[in-house]
């Protein structure tokens, strides 16, 4: 199921009403630590959303005392977002620091994020147009970016205490400051965590990499010209693969162009000894999300990262070290990354199937990290179950660490390295393949390369 939540619709955000609820100037209205229902155990969400709340009334103080009034001023008209350890605040702050890094070794606790990922707090600017406003000395509303991402209001607070209530727009003279957390920094350091338990669980899954597919860069005038090519058009949604198709512009490879080692660049190379010389990849030529949601003007951009699963020699089900995609923000958009996805050299079958997700604030990386690597460790022998690996991934999740309807953003399945060459040895820039949630919610255009080894 497609996740409304956390990305992004390019839409127009137009002035609502401001509405107060309660509150009084100089009387606080502190929010009260989350409590999970009758009987139930507070969930790592409510502990993330208790530090981020703990976080935001810290700010309020610090402004209402005019310790970051100014500052925050000056460093918001010229960015829409901060992270609250570099305000250059006064410091008889010294409570507001110290709330801050309690707050964010909390979040990291809950999140299974080491150290020295460092802070990962921020404030932004939720409404941009209010800038000038809040250069003006306007006094801002400030609130904790709320975890239950369905949520259709939100309750900020003046300076003062006082209470008010916001709609899904956002005031246009009003600044809204939200204390959230920097998805890209948490989903940095928490696909490192997965990548290391996926290496790690190679000796008991698949085949351990050779090298850090992330790091590899074309060398061959070949393989340069198929990282800039122009990605295949996406198609009607709801079909798995596309046929080959090109687009109006850009060099497909096939046509007499070879790689490093004389083998055409579109061409399969899978157990040659070319591969003994470099790596056969296939790369991310161009993706887009599909689905379009209006959503509330609070909610930041998409964290996205993707896993990728297949088959080793000896039959091993195994998962390759976890990708960001830190340019997947908005739906409908066409992003052309040209970032290298699957490393066919730990393949010992030409089938690949991807897992798309987002960060939330209940995901644990280092539990999400086991429970993949546990589900894999109980699937031998390739076409067994029947099952794509991308399901039994996602059957590992429990249920508990979706705060939204799901974290998952689609899956496609039976990514075959050949099938990409033939289509760009017809001329096409490569494949396009389709997600196989209802309605298909993303598409992506796959590409192959080879990477000499320098």
């Amino acid at each position: 199921m497609y996740r409304s939540g956390l990305i992004r619709t390019a839409v127009a955000v137009a002035a609502s009403s401001v509405c107060l609820v309660s509150g009084a100037a100089g009387a606080w209205a502190q929010p009260e630590a989350p409590t999970a229902p009758s009987g139930a155990q507070p969930t790592r969400a409510d502990a993330v959303q208790h530090a981020k709340q703990a976080a935001a009334r810290s700010l309020r103080e610090a402004y209402a005392t005019g310790q970051v009034k100014d500052v925050m001023a000056g460093t918001l008209t010229s960015a829409n977002e901060v992270s609250l350890d570099r305000l250059p605040i006064r410091s008889a702050a010294s409570g507001f620091r110290a709330s801050v890094e309690s707050s964010n070794s909390a979040i990291l606790t809950a999140k299974g994020l080491p150290v020295s990922t460092g802070n990962v707090l921020q404030v932004r600017l939720a409404n941009p147009q209010a800038r000038a406003a809040l250069a003006k000395g306007v006094q801002p509303l400030i609130a904790a970016e709320p975890s239950d991402r369905q949520a259709t209001s939100l309750t900020a607070y003046r300076p003062d205490g006082t209470e008010v209530k916001l709609g899904a727009t956002a005031p246009a003279d009003v600044p809204v400051l939200i204390v959230g957390i920097d998805g890209d920094r948490i989903v940095a350091a928490g696909t490192k965590v997965m990548s290391d338990g996926f290496k790690a669980a190679w000796p008991r899954t698949g085949t351990a990499s050779s090298g850090d597919l992330s790091t590899l860069k074309p060398k061959t005038s070949a393989a340069a010209r198929a990282a800039s090519r122009t990605a295949p058009i996406p198609g009607p949604h709801g079909r798995q693969a596309s046929a080959a198709r090109t687009s109006g512009t850009g060099t497909a490879p096939g046509n007499g162009t070879t790689s490093g080692d004389g083998t055409p660049s579109g061409s399969s190379t899978i157990g040659t000894a070319a591969a003994a010389q470099g790596k056969n990849v296939t790369r991310i030529n161009n993706v887009q999300l599909h689905k379009s949601n209006e959503e509330p003007f609070w909610k930041g951009g998409a964290e996205a990262f993707a896993v990728v699963s297949g088959w080793d020699k000896n039959d091993k089900a195994f998962a390759e070290p976890a990708l960001q995609l830190p340019y997947l923000d908005w739906t409908g958009v066409d992003y052309h990354p040209n970032q290298n996805l699957i490393d066919w050299g730990h393949f010992g079958y030409d089938s690949a199937d991807l897992v798309f997700l987002e960060e939330d604030d209940g995901t644990n990386y280092k539990d999400l990290t086991k429970a993949i690597v546990d589900a894999l460790l109980t699937v031998t022998g390739y076409g067994t179950t029947g099952i794509p690996l991308a399901n039994t991934i996602m059957d590992a999740i429990p249920d508990k660490w979706w705060t939204d309807d799901t974290d998952e953003l689609d899956q496609v399945y039976s990514v075959s390295h050949d099938a990409i060459a033939k289509a760009q040895n017809a001329g096409a820039p490569g494949l396009t393949y389709f997600g196989a949630s209802g309605g298909s919610n993303l598409s992506i255009g796959l590409s192959n390369a080879f990477i000499p080894k320098t």
